[in-house]
């Protein structure tokens, strides 16, 4: 019998079941940030994996899949021209545009950003304050959808 550095574990089909999030089914809590509803910073975040960000004052999160395996990712979707503050993590964030077009935006007076097509990736530092806004939304649609990418199981962020 084959030898293996790493346990394998065995999944049932149950067990798997609560780990697939299906996109239509996502729900998003309104006021999960203290700007989520701001003119200009209006967003939906839809967490995926992860148990969320730690920021002051934010609410439950609303996972799908609540797992603490070392990093979050999550959704978001905005009309043109919102976004979040600027603000900073103690973590990676990656972004990954997936329908539309979004602007990532850093440093401590928003002096740099990057424009981001579908499937574009950008890839921001910790500590590096930065922000992102839908530009445009894909055709037919009303939003931009962009995927977060967070590494950590406790994610800290301090707006800016």
């Amino acid at each position: 019998m084959k030898e293996y550095r790493m346990r394998i574990d065995d999944y049932t089909p149950e067990q798997m079941d609560k780990r697939v999030a299906r996109f239509d089914k996502l729900k998003y809590p309104p006021t999960r940030y203290h700007d989520s509803q701001l003119p200009g910073h209006a967003r939906k975040n839809y967490l995926v994996v992860g148990t969320g960000l730690i920021a002051e004052g934010a609410t439950d999160p609303w996972s799908a899949i609540p797992v603490a395996e070392g990093f979050q990712m999550s959704y978001i979707k905005a009309v043109p021209g919102n976004g979040p503050m600027l603000h900073n993590h103690d973590t990676n964030e990656t972004f990954i545009c997936l329908e539309g077009k979004w602007k990532v935006i850093w440093g401590r007076h928003q002096e740099n950003s990057v424009l981001l097509d579908k499937y574009d990736v950008c890839s921001v530092p910790p500590f590096v304050p930065r922000r992102f806004e839908c530009v445009e939304p894909q055709a037919g649609h009303e939003e931009g959808l962009l995927q977060s990418i967070q590494s950590g199981d406790r994610a800290e962020v301090e707006w800016v």
